[in-house]
C-alpha cells in the first residue's frame, strides 16, 4: 500500500519538517528506507516488495526537480544513516529517464 503524505517547496523550506517526520516513523517502525522515484510510487513499491517484506510505502516529498529530490535525499540520510535501510549513505540517486515529476519516500 502506498500512502500520500508528500509535501512540496524548495528544500531550506522543507528540512525540518521532514527530519521531524522521519524521527517519528523511526520511533514505530523498524524498517525505512529513503529513496526517490520518478516511477509512479506503487509501482516502485511493488519492486521493493520483491526484496523486502514491506507493507507500506510513504511519499514524502514530491517536486519538479529531481536536484530538489537528491539534496533532501542526502541530508535524511546522512543524518538517520544508522537507523535506514539504505545501502550507503548521502542519497545521490540518478534517475534512468528524465521525468516530470519526482517523489521522495520512506
Amino acid at each position: 500500500m502506498v500512502e500520500y503524505k508528500h509535501i512540496t517547496g524548495f528544500p531550506n523550506q522543507v528540512f525540518g519538517s521532514l527530519n521531524l517526520t522521519i524521527g517519528q516513523y523511526k520511533r514505530n517502525h523498524y524498517d525505512l528506507k529513503v529513496g526517490i522515484t520518478g516511477q509512479d510510487p506503487q509501482n516502485r513499491f511493488n519492486q521493493h516488495r520483491k526484496e523486502f517484506p514491506w507493507k507500506r510505502m510513504v511519499t514524502i516529498y514530491e517536486s519538479v526537480s529531481e536536484k530538489h529530490c537528491n539534496i533532501l535525499e542526502q541530508f535524511l540520510v546522512e543524518c538517520h544513516f544508522n537507523d535506514l535501510r539504505n545501502k550507503k549513505p548521502g542519497g545521490g540517486s540518478k534517475l534512468s529517464v528524465p521525468v516530470r515529476i519526482t517523489y521522495m519516500y520512506f
